[in-house]
């Protein structure tokens, strides 16, 4: 009997110990486990600007977005923005802001070629996920300032034809499509009638609506004029940091309410207030995923660096350190599936709806 006791005694501590000693593992082998098995995306960077530069190098490791980078980091997929700032609202720049977003756009198509060892551009969540399979990421391409479409409606198809799936409708300036954000004089009162058009013609066709930079109105509106879930690819919370770029809790209510995703950005001066501001770092990134979660719940936040664009935090300042913030998730509590959604699973939902509803509307043409 003291014999059968002394057995049992020992085989309790040997089964405490290797629990204690996956314990000390654990957070690791989660986080490699979970981007082995979960789609990791982050929606927004500005990685065009830098390769539209004159000193601009293809597939040279530097800034803080490549194809290496997102191996490195377990990125599966990323959108890259080609970036337009706002100029006057007429014929002879929206000519030059669309041959400007067409150059950026080629630059893109030539960094996946030369890069192609190691991803490829991706138009649909069917190829994404076959490049993931084939352990390649995957290059979505987006715009920024939707200012290349000027009031042109057709170029809305062009551009998905250039394999366009995302478009933010503004940047720091007024357009023929949404007043912007930051601007104070407001030209629409939100969304212009060819807006409206617009993002029916990008619900047709299977393009995300992105209401990051745009103005309350504007972004209100959208979420009504929308048939497909919007997004905000790379903003911030008003309520933790008061910034006119930051969306108010009613916005990201809307946003919700639409089906869709807020992604917070990974910009100082957007996640931290005072002179301190460079110093964010995660914490300050969760102090806004914690309020959105609070406010809507887990199903409408995701992540949207801004890489090459602002972005960029004391833990993580790179896409090659995307595995501390999956870390930092799981120390603040979250469980798998919890961490799956905010890392992509909430945005392949509306990708899945945009999908969806554009093979909808070819299937119920009348020819």
């Amino acid at each position: 009997m003291r014999k059968l006791g002394f057995i049992s005694i020992v085989l309790f501590s040997f089964v405490a110990l290797s629990i204690s000693g996956c314990a000390e593992e654990s957070v690791e082998k989660r986080v490699a486990r979970l981007h082995k098995k979960m789609y990791t995306i982050d929606t927004h960077n500005d990685f065009s600007m830098w390769l539209a530069h004159p000193d601009g190098d293809f597939g040279v490791k530097g800034g803080q977005v490549s194809f290496q980078q997102m191996h490195e980091g377990g990125l599966d997929a990323a959108f890259f923005a080609a970036y337009q700032d706002q100029g006057p609202i007429d014929p002879e720049f929206h000519r030059y802001a669309r041959e400007y977003a067409d150059t950026l756009i080629l630059c893109l198509k030539q960094y996946a070629e030369q890069n192609s060892e190691y991803g490829a551009i991706a138009t649909s969540i069917e190829e994404m996920k076959a490049l993931k399979k084939r352990g390649k990421v995957a290059l979505f391409l987006s715009i920024e300032n939707a200012c290349c479409i000027g009031d042109s409606l057709p170029l809305v198809q062009y551009y998905y034809d250039q394999g366009v799936r995302m478009i933010g409708l503004t940047h720091n300036g007024n357009n023929a499509i949404a007043d912007a954000g930051t601007t104070k004089v407001k030209l629409h009162g939100g969304l212009s009638d060819f807006g409206k058009e617009a993002i029916a013609e990008m619900n047709r066709l299977g393009i995300v609506v992105d209401l990051s930079h745009a103005s309350r109105d504007a972004t209100l509106q959208a979420a009504v004029v929308s048939k497909t879930p919007i997004i905000a690819s790379h903003s911030c919370v008003f309520a933790v940091r008061e910034l006119s770029r930051n969306l108010i809790d009613e916005e990201i209510i809307a946003i919700a309410e639409n089906g869709g995703v807020v992604h917070l950005a990974l910009d100082a001066w957007l996640l931290r207030y005072g002179p301190d501001y460079s110093a964010a770092s995660l914490d300050d990134f969760m102090k806004h995923l914690h309020y959105i979660i609070d406010l809507v719940g887990i199903d409408h936040v995701g992540v949207g660096s801004d890489f090459d664009g602002g972005g960029g935090v004391i833990g993580c300042k790179d896409m090659s350190e995307y595995h501390n913030l999956t870390k930092r998730l799981i120390e603040e509590g979250f469980s798998d599936e919890e961490i799956t959604k905010i890392w992509g699973g909430n945005f392949l939902r509306v990708f899945e709806e945009v999908e969806r509803y554009a093979k909808d509307s070819v299937d119920s043409y009348e020819f």
